[in-house]
Protein backbone atom coordinates (compact mmCIF):
# COMPACT_ATOMS: atom_id res chain seq x y z
CA UNK A 1 0.00 0.00 0.00
CA UNK A 2 2.91 2.34 0.87
CA UNK A 3 4.70 1.63 -1.98
CA UNK A 4 1.50 2.50 -4.06
CA UNK A 5 0.74 5.74 -2.60
CA UNK A 6 4.49 6.69 -3.22
CA UNK A 7 3.94 5.77 -7.00
CA UNK A 8 0.65 7.53 -7.21
CA UNK A 9 2.44 10.66 -5.55
CA UNK A 10 4.88 11.03 -8.04
CA UNK A 11 2.74 10.29 -11.11
CA UNK A 12 0.48 13.11 -9.61
CA UNK A 13 3.20 15.15 -8.98
CA UNK A 14 4.48 13.92 -12.64
CA UNK A 15 1.51 15.81 -14.08
CA UNK A 16 1.41 18.75 -12.03
CA UNK A 17 4.91 20.05 -13.15
CA UNK A 18 3.77 19.28 -16.95
CA UNK A 19 1.36 21.27 -16.64
CA UNK A 20 3.24 23.92 -15.32
CA UNK A 21 6.30 23.47 -17.76
CA UNK A 22 6.84 25.53 -21.29
CA UNK A 23 5.53 24.06 -24.35
CA UNK A 24 6.97 21.56 -25.87
CA UNK A 25 9.54 20.39 -22.98
CA UNK A 26 8.33 17.57 -21.28
CA UNK A 27 9.59 17.56 -17.98
CA UNK A 28 9.87 15.59 -14.24
CA UNK A 29 10.30 16.16 -10.86
CA UNK A 30 10.89 14.31 -7.78
CA UNK A 31 8.68 14.82 -4.78
CA UNK A 32 11.75 16.28 -3.31
CA UNK A 33 14.21 19.32 -3.77
CA UNK A 34 17.69 18.13 -3.80
CA UNK A 35 20.31 19.35 -1.91
CA UNK A 36 21.87 20.97 -4.79
CA UNK A 37 22.71 23.84 -6.54
CA UNK A 38 22.65 22.63 -9.35
CA UNK A 39 21.12 19.68 -11.10
CA UNK A 40 20.94 18.12 -14.85
CA UNK A 41 19.64 14.73 -15.60
CA UNK A 42 19.39 13.32 -19.27
CA UNK A 43 17.82 10.10 -20.17
CA UNK A 44 20.72 8.73 -22.46
CA UNK A 45 18.73 6.26 -24.49
CA UNK A 46 16.12 8.71 -25.55
CA UNK A 47 17.70 12.65 -25.06
CA UNK A 48 15.40 13.58 -23.06
CA UNK A 49 16.11 16.09 -20.42
CA UNK A 50 14.45 14.24 -16.88
CA UNK A 51 14.78 16.96 -14.64
CA UNK A 52 17.60 20.32 -14.05
CA UNK A 53 18.06 22.77 -11.82
CA UNK A 54 19.92 26.08 -12.10
CA UNK A 55 21.10 23.95 -15.21
CA UNK A 56 22.50 27.22 -16.83
CA UNK A 57 24.16 28.84 -13.71
CA UNK A 58 27.50 29.83 -13.64
CA UNK A 59 29.19 27.89 -11.00
CA UNK A 60 33.33 26.72 -10.25
CA UNK A 61 33.38 23.26 -11.66
CA UNK A 62 36.43 22.16 -9.16
CA UNK A 63 38.32 19.10 -9.93
CA UNK A 64 35.11 18.60 -12.80
CA UNK A 65 37.39 20.31 -15.15
CA UNK A 66 39.71 17.64 -15.72
CA UNK A 67 36.98 15.96 -18.10
CA UNK A 68 37.74 18.59 -20.45
CA UNK A 69 41.38 18.23 -19.43
CA UNK A 70 40.84 14.39 -20.34
CA UNK A 71 38.72 14.90 -23.67
CA UNK A 72 41.74 17.17 -24.96
CA UNK A 73 44.24 14.40 -23.98
CA UNK A 74 42.13 11.16 -25.69
CA UNK A 75 41.66 13.86 -29.02
CA UNK A 76 45.17 14.91 -29.45
CA UNK A 77 47.64 11.66 -28.10
CA UNK A 78 46.39 8.43 -30.18
CA UNK A 79 49.09 6.29 -28.58
CA UNK A 80 48.69 6.45 -24.93
CA UNK A 81 50.76 3.93 -24.22
CA UNK A 82 54.09 5.23 -26.63
CA UNK A 83 53.79 8.62 -25.37
CA UNK A 84 56.02 9.61 -22.61
CA UNK A 85 55.77 13.04 -21.08
CA UNK A 86 57.62 14.68 -18.30
CA UNK A 87 56.21 16.89 -15.53
CA UNK A 88 57.52 19.89 -15.50
CA UNK A 89 58.82 21.70 -12.80
CA UNK A 90 57.10 25.05 -12.51
CA UNK A 91 53.75 23.47 -12.50
CA UNK A 92 53.82 22.19 -8.84
CA UNK A 93 54.90 25.94 -8.20
CA UNK A 94 51.12 26.41 -7.42
CA UNK A 95 49.99 23.49 -6.15
CA UNK A 96 52.72 23.53 -2.79
CA UNK A 97 51.21 24.55 0.16
CA UNK A 98 47.33 24.21 -0.29
CA UNK A 99 45.01 21.34 -0.62
CA UNK A 100 45.18 19.60 -3.41
CA UNK A 101 44.78 15.61 -4.85
CA UNK A 102 47.43 13.91 -6.40
CA UNK A 103 48.79 10.61 -7.49
CA UNK A 104 52.35 11.42 -6.25
CA UNK A 105 53.62 12.61 -9.45
CA UNK A 106 57.12 14.24 -9.25
CA UNK A 107 58.79 17.18 -10.58
CA UNK A 108 60.35 16.07 -13.81
CA UNK A 109 58.97 12.53 -13.64
CA UNK A 110 58.44 10.76 -16.64
CA UNK A 111 55.02 8.74 -17.50
CA UNK A 112 53.12 7.47 -20.37
CA UNK A 113 49.99 9.45 -21.34
CA UNK A 114 47.67 6.32 -20.09
CA UNK A 115 49.25 6.87 -16.98
CA UNK A 116 48.15 10.61 -16.71
CA UNK A 117 44.89 9.71 -17.89
CA UNK A 118 44.44 7.37 -14.50
CA UNK A 119 46.06 9.95 -12.23
CA UNK A 120 43.34 12.80 -13.93
CA UNK A 121 40.39 10.03 -13.50
CA UNK A 122 41.02 8.39 -10.39
CA UNK A 123 42.23 9.87 -6.99
CA UNK A 124 42.01 13.43 -9.53
CA UNK A 125 45.50 14.53 -9.65
CA UNK A 126 46.12 18.28 -10.38
CA UNK A 127 49.62 17.49 -10.96
CA UNK A 128 48.38 15.37 -13.84
CA UNK A 129 46.31 17.71 -15.07
CA UNK A 130 48.96 20.45 -15.44
CA UNK A 131 51.20 18.36 -16.97
CA UNK A 132 49.02 17.62 -19.71
CA UNK A 133 48.23 20.85 -20.28
CA UNK A 134 51.82 21.68 -20.76
CA UNK A 135 52.70 19.30 -23.11
CA UNK A 136 49.50 20.17 -25.35
CA UNK A 137 49.74 23.26 -24.87
CA UNK A 138 53.78 23.17 -26.18
CA UNK A 139 55.04 24.53 -22.74
CA UNK A 140 52.28 27.37 -22.60
CA UNK A 141 49.53 26.27 -20.26
CA UNK A 142 47.55 29.49 -21.92
CA UNK A 143 47.48 27.76 -24.89
CA UNK A 144 46.37 24.56 -23.36
CA UNK A 145 43.44 26.74 -21.60
CA UNK A 146 42.42 28.15 -25.00
CA UNK A 147 42.27 24.54 -26.21
CA UNK A 148 39.61 23.93 -23.94
CA UNK A 149 37.34 26.74 -24.16
CA UNK A 150 37.41 26.58 -28.10
CA UNK A 151 36.79 23.01 -27.49
CA UNK A 152 33.84 23.74 -25.24
CA UNK A 153 32.38 26.39 -27.65
CA UNK A 154 32.35 23.26 -30.62
CA UNK A 155 30.28 21.35 -27.91
CA UNK A 156 27.74 24.10 -27.24
CA UNK A 157 29.12 25.20 -24.07
CA UNK A 158 27.15 28.79 -23.35
CA UNK A 159 28.31 29.59 -19.93
CA UNK A 160 31.93 28.33 -19.10
CA UNK A 161 35.38 29.84 -19.56
CA UNK A 162 38.44 27.43 -18.29
CA UNK A 163 41.65 28.93 -16.69
CA UNK A 164 42.76 26.25 -15.24
CA UNK A 165 43.48 22.37 -16.05
CA UNK A 166 42.70 21.67 -12.77
CA UNK A 167 39.65 23.01 -11.49
CA UNK A 168 41.61 24.58 -8.33
CA UNK A 169 40.30 27.86 -9.47
CA UNK A 170 37.22 29.71 -8.84
CA UNK A 171 34.87 32.25 -9.46
CA UNK A 172 37.58 35.10 -8.76
CA UNK A 173 40.17 33.78 -11.38
CA UNK A 174 36.87 33.92 -13.87
CA UNK A 175 37.19 29.81 -14.21
CA UNK A 176 33.15 28.16 -14.03
CA UNK A 177 30.82 26.39 -15.95
CA UNK A 178 26.96 25.34 -15.46
CA UNK A 179 25.13 21.94 -15.20
CA UNK A 180 24.30 21.72 -18.79
CA UNK A 181 27.96 22.55 -19.73
CA UNK A 182 29.04 20.20 -17.96
CA UNK A 183 27.14 17.37 -18.94
CA UNK A 184 27.31 18.30 -23.28
CA UNK A 185 31.31 17.75 -21.87
CA UNK A 186 30.95 14.96 -20.13
CA UNK A 187 28.97 13.25 -22.37
CA UNK A 188 31.76 14.08 -25.30
CA UNK A 189 33.56 11.82 -23.14
CA UNK A 190 31.38 9.40 -22.52
CA UNK A 191 30.88 9.13 -26.31
CA UNK A 192 34.75 8.00 -26.86
CA UNK A 193 32.88 4.50 -25.45
CA UNK A 194 35.47 2.44 -24.22
CA UNK A 195 38.22 4.35 -24.23
CA UNK A 196 36.97 6.53 -21.75
CA UNK A 197 34.27 4.42 -19.68
CA UNK A 198 37.26 1.76 -18.98
CA UNK A 199 39.36 4.45 -17.22
CA UNK A 200 36.01 6.37 -15.89
CA UNK A 201 34.89 2.65 -13.98
CA UNK A 202 38.64 1.47 -12.50
CA UNK A 203 38.90 1.25 -8.90
CA UNK A 204 42.09 1.03 -8.72
CA UNK A 205 45.30 1.35 -11.00
CA UNK A 206 48.85 0.78 -10.81
CA UNK A 207 51.20 3.54 -11.67
CA UNK A 208 54.54 1.66 -13.06
CA UNK A 209 58.15 2.55 -12.01
CA UNK A 210 60.08 5.44 -13.76
CA UNK A 211 62.45 7.49 -13.03
CA UNK A 212 61.15 8.86 -9.80
CA UNK A 213 59.81 6.15 -7.99
CA UNK A 214 61.43 2.60 -7.93
CA UNK A 215 59.08 0.53 -7.63
CA UNK A 216 55.19 0.30 -8.70
CA UNK A 217 52.21 1.97 -6.27
CA UNK A 218 48.16 2.53 -6.55
CA UNK A 219 45.67 4.99 -6.85
CA UNK A 220 42.42 4.34 -6.21
CA UNK A 221 38.99 6.18 -7.67
CA UNK A 222 37.93 8.63 -5.54
CA UNK A 223 33.81 7.97 -6.86
CA UNK A 224 32.78 5.70 -3.51
CA UNK A 225 29.49 4.94 -5.50
CA UNK A 226 30.99 2.57 -7.14
CA UNK A 227 32.84 1.05 -4.34
CA UNK A 228 30.99 -2.65 -2.24
CA UNK A 229 30.80 -1.79 1.32
CA UNK A 230 30.17 1.52 1.06
CA UNK A 231 27.08 3.51 2.30
CA UNK A 232 26.50 5.06 -1.00
CA UNK A 233 27.25 2.29 -2.71
CA UNK A 234 25.29 1.54 -5.86
CA UNK A 235 25.28 -0.96 -8.73
CA UNK A 236 23.88 0.81 -11.39
CA UNK A 237 26.56 3.56 -11.04
CA UNK A 238 29.55 3.66 -14.08
CA UNK A 239 31.92 7.01 -12.75
CA UNK A 240 32.35 9.33 -13.52
CA UNK A 241 34.18 12.07 -12.21
CA UNK A 242 34.17 13.58 -8.30
CA UNK A 243 34.93 17.43 -8.24
CA UNK A 244 35.40 19.75 -4.96
CA UNK A 245 37.02 23.19 -3.15
CA UNK A 246 35.20 25.13 -0.58
CA UNK A 247 33.89 27.34 -3.07
CA UNK A 248 32.30 24.68 -5.57
CA UNK A 249 31.06 22.48 -2.58
CA UNK A 250 31.03 18.93 -3.59
CA UNK A 251 30.27 18.37 -7.51
CA UNK A 252 29.65 14.86 -8.94
CA UNK A 253 29.10 13.41 -12.22
CA UNK A 254 28.04 10.09 -12.82
CA UNK A 255 26.03 7.41 -15.23
CA UNK A 256 23.72 4.67 -14.16
CA UNK A 257 22.82 1.94 -15.83
CA UNK A 258 19.39 -0.37 -14.99
CA UNK A 259 16.76 -2.27 -16.37
CA UNK A 260 17.89 -1.30 -19.34
CA UNK A 261 17.63 2.17 -18.94
CA UNK A 262 21.21 4.78 -19.02
CA UNK A 263 21.23 8.05 -17.07
CA UNK A 264 23.60 10.83 -16.81
CA UNK A 265 23.53 12.93 -13.99
CA UNK A 266 25.49 16.07 -13.04
CA UNK A 267 24.97 17.37 -9.57
CA UNK A 268 27.23 20.83 -8.40
CA UNK A 269 27.35 22.49 -5.49
CA UNK A 270 25.97 20.36 -2.32
CA UNK A 271 27.36 21.99 0.97
CA UNK A 272 30.93 21.33 1.75
CA UNK A 273 30.45 19.33 4.45
CA UNK A 274 29.82 15.22 4.92
CA UNK A 275 27.15 13.13 5.58
CA UNK A 276 26.83 10.60 8.47
CA UNK A 277 29.03 8.36 7.08
CA UNK A 278 32.07 11.02 6.24
CA UNK A 279 31.04 10.98 2.70
CA UNK A 280 30.91 14.18 0.44
CA UNK A 281 27.08 14.60 0.22
CA UNK A 282 27.59 15.00 -3.18
CA UNK A 283 27.16 11.42 -3.17
CA UNK A 284 23.81 11.04 -1.36
CA UNK A 285 22.05 13.85 -3.62
CA UNK A 286 22.81 11.13 -6.55
CA UNK A 287 21.69 8.43 -5.24
CA UNK A 288 18.65 10.19 -4.11
CA UNK A 289 17.83 11.17 -7.39
CA UNK A 290 18.53 7.69 -9.35
CA UNK A 291 16.89 5.96 -6.46
CA UNK A 292 13.52 8.16 -7.03
CA UNK A 293 14.08 7.75 -11.19
CA UNK A 294 14.47 4.03 -11.65
CA UNK A 295 11.13 3.75 -8.81
CA UNK A 296 9.02 6.45 -11.15
CA UNK A 297 9.78 6.33 -14.69
CA UNK A 298 10.73 3.98 -17.39
CA UNK A 299 11.91 4.16 -20.85
CA UNK A 300 9.20 1.86 -23.19
CA UNK A 301 6.95 1.86 -26.08
CA UNK A 302 4.15 4.67 -26.11
CA UNK A 303 2.54 2.88 -28.48
CA UNK A 304 1.72 -0.80 -29.64
CA UNK A 305 2.86 -1.63 -33.13
CA UNK A 306 0.81 -4.79 -33.25
CA UNK A 307 -2.42 -2.60 -32.17
CA UNK A 308 -4.70 -0.92 -34.54
CA UNK A 309 -5.66 2.34 -32.98
CA UNK A 310 -8.25 4.12 -35.40
CA UNK A 311 -9.62 3.62 -39.12
CA UNK A 312 -10.52 5.45 -41.88
CA UNK A 313 -12.94 5.44 -44.32
CA UNK A 314 -11.99 3.60 -47.50
CA UNK A 315 -13.53 4.27 -51.42
CA UNK A 316 -13.67 1.80 -54.39
CA UNK A 317 -13.67 -1.29 -51.87
CA UNK A 318 -16.15 -3.92 -52.00
CA UNK A 319 -15.04 -5.49 -48.64
CA UNK A 320 -15.02 -3.24 -46.35
CA UNK A 321 -15.99 1.09 -46.41
CA UNK A 322 -13.10 1.40 -43.47
CA UNK A 323 -9.37 0.51 -43.04
CA UNK A 324 -7.85 -0.10 -40.10
CA UNK A 325 -4.41 1.87 -39.08
CA UNK A 326 -1.50 1.35 -36.45
CA UNK A 327 1.63 3.09 -35.64
CA UNK A 328 4.43 2.77 -37.61
CA UNK A 329 6.64 2.62 -34.85
CA UNK A 330 6.32 2.32 -31.44
CA UNK A 331 8.08 5.85 -30.17
CA UNK A 332 10.41 4.49 -27.21
CA UNK A 333 9.64 7.63 -24.50
CA UNK A 334 10.23 8.19 -20.92
CA UNK A 335 7.13 7.35 -18.67
CA UNK A 336 6.02 7.78 -15.51
CA UNK A 337 5.67 3.74 -14.47
CA UNK A 338 2.72 3.86 -13.23
CA UNK A 339 0.81 5.87 -16.45
CA UNK A 340 -0.32 3.75 -19.60
CA UNK A 341 -1.45 4.12 -23.06
CA UNK A 342 -4.97 5.51 -21.80
CA UNK A 343 -3.05 8.40 -20.17
CA UNK A 344 -1.79 9.58 -23.49
CA UNK A 345 -3.08 12.25 -25.92
CA UNK A 346 -3.63 11.33 -29.12
CA UNK A 347 -4.06 13.94 -32.09
CA UNK A 348 -4.79 11.82 -35.33
CA UNK A 349 -3.49 13.48 -38.87
CA UNK A 350 -5.45 12.14 -41.34
CA UNK A 351 -7.48 12.51 -45.01
CA UNK A 352 -11.24 12.51 -45.24
CA UNK A 353 -11.04 9.10 -46.49
CA UNK A 354 -8.21 6.91 -48.91
CA UNK A 355 -8.71 5.16 -52.30
CA UNK A 356 -8.14 1.27 -52.77
CA UNK A 357 -6.06 -0.19 -53.79
CA UNK A 358 -3.81 0.07 -50.70
CA UNK A 359 -1.01 -2.16 -49.61
CA UNK A 360 -0.35 -2.79 -46.16
CA UNK A 361 2.43 -1.03 -44.46
CA UNK A 362 1.44 1.88 -46.76
CA UNK A 363 1.73 5.02 -44.81
CA UNK A 364 -1.49 6.82 -44.49
CA UNK A 365 -1.27 9.49 -42.11
CA UNK A 366 0.37 10.66 -38.64
CA UNK A 367 -0.62 10.61 -35.11
CA UNK A 368 1.05 13.05 -32.38
CA UNK A 369 1.02 12.18 -28.54
CA UNK A 370 1.28 14.45 -25.51
CA UNK A 371 0.90 13.60 -22.02
CA UNK A 372 -0.63 16.08 -19.73
CA UNK A 373 -0.63 18.89 -22.55
CA UNK A 374 2.75 18.32 -23.51
CA UNK A 375 4.11 16.70 -26.56
CA UNK A 376 5.99 13.28 -26.74
CA UNK A 377 6.37 13.19 -30.42
CA UNK A 378 4.50 12.08 -34.41
CA UNK A 379 4.21 8.43 -35.35
CA UNK A 380 3.50 7.61 -38.88
CA UNK A 381 0.27 5.60 -39.45
CA UNK A 382 -0.13 3.01 -41.48
CA UNK A 383 -2.29 0.82 -43.43
CA UNK A 384 -3.06 -2.55 -41.31
CA UNK A 385 -3.59 -4.30 -44.38
CA UNK A 386 -4.13 -4.76 -48.24
CA UNK A 387 -7.15 -3.69 -49.86
CA UNK A 388 -8.43 -4.44 -53.16
CA UNK A 389 -9.95 -2.39 -55.48
CA UNK A 390 -13.91 -3.19 -56.94
CA UNK A 391 -13.71 -2.67 -60.92
CA UNK A 392 -16.91 -1.67 -60.77
CA UNK A 393 -17.69 0.18 -57.89
CA UNK A 394 -14.38 2.13 -59.20
CA UNK A 395 -16.12 2.90 -62.61
CA UNK A 396 -19.31 3.57 -61.23
CA UNK A 397 -17.67 5.68 -58.84
CA UNK A 398 -16.15 7.69 -61.80
CA UNK A 399 -19.01 7.89 -63.71
CA UNK A 400 -20.91 9.75 -61.20
CA UNK A 401 -17.80 12.03 -60.55
CA UNK A 402 -17.88 12.96 -63.80
CA UNK A 403 -21.16 13.91 -63.74
CA UNK A 404 -21.06 16.01 -60.68
CA UNK A 405 -17.88 17.37 -61.75
CA UNK A 406 -17.05 20.64 -62.46
CA UNK A 407 -15.93 19.95 -66.04
CA UNK A 408 -19.04 18.18 -66.89
CA UNK A 409 -20.69 21.24 -66.13
CA UNK A 410 -18.93 23.40 -67.39
CA UNK A 411 -18.84 21.44 -70.68
CA UNK A 412 -22.79 20.72 -69.96
CA UNK A 413 -22.80 24.56 -70.19
CA UNK A 414 -21.43 25.03 -73.01
CA UNK A 415 -23.38 21.99 -74.97
CA UNK A 416 -26.18 24.32 -74.04
CA UNK A 417 -24.90 27.43 -75.01
CA UNK A 418 -23.93 25.78 -78.52
CA UNK A 419 -27.14 24.18 -78.80
CA UNK A 420 -29.20 27.74 -77.75
CA UNK A 421 -26.93 29.65 -80.02
CA UNK A 422 -27.97 26.94 -82.78
CA UNK A 423 -31.23 26.76 -82.23
CA UNK A 424 -31.26 30.63 -82.93
CA UNK A 425 -29.37 30.65 -85.92
CA UNK A 426 -32.34 28.08 -87.23
CA UNK A 427 -35.24 30.11 -86.13
CA UNK A 428 -33.23 33.23 -87.54
CA UNK A 429 -32.80 31.62 -90.87
CA UNK A 430 -35.99 30.02 -91.30
CA UNK A 431 -37.39 33.37 -90.01
CA UNK A 432 -35.57 34.92 -93.25
CA UNK A 433 -36.40 32.51 -95.46
CA UNK A 434 -39.99 33.09 -95.24
CA UNK A 435 -39.38 37.34 -95.12
CA UNK A 436 -37.46 36.37 -98.32
CA UNK A 437 -40.67 34.07 -99.31
CA UNK A 438 -43.28 37.13 -98.67
CA UNK A 439 -41.38 39.15 -100.89
CA UNK A 440 -40.81 36.71 -103.95
CA UNK A 441 -44.53 36.31 -103.56
CA UNK A 442 -45.65 40.26 -103.88
CA UNK A 443 -42.55 40.51 -106.67
CA UNK A 444 -44.62 37.49 -108.82
CA UNK A 445 -48.27 39.46 -108.26
CA UNK A 446 -46.83 42.90 -109.95
CA UNK A 447 -45.41 40.66 -112.64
Amino acid sequence: MKKFCCSLLAVLLFSVTLLAAPAGAVTFAPPFEPNADAVYLVNLDTGIVVYEKNADKKRPPASLTKLMTTLLLLENVPDLDGTRITAPGYIFDELFGVPSSTADIRPYEEVSARDLLYAMMLPSANEAASTVADYLGGGNLSNFFYLMNNRARELGCTNTNFTCAHGLYGMDQNHYSSARDMYLIAKACYDKGALFMDVATTLTYAMPASNKHNGSYKIFNTNFMMRQGTEVYRSYIQGIKTGSTPEAGYNLITTAKKDGQTYMLVVMGTPYERDQYGYGLAFSVTAQIYDWVFDSLSVRPALDTMQDITEIKVKYCSEQDTLKLRPASDLMTLLPIESDETTINKEFHLPETVTAPIEAGDVVGSVTLSLAGEEIGTVDLIASQSLERNTALYVIAKIGEFFSSLYFKVLLVLILITVAVYVGYILWVTHKNKKMGKVDRRRSRKL
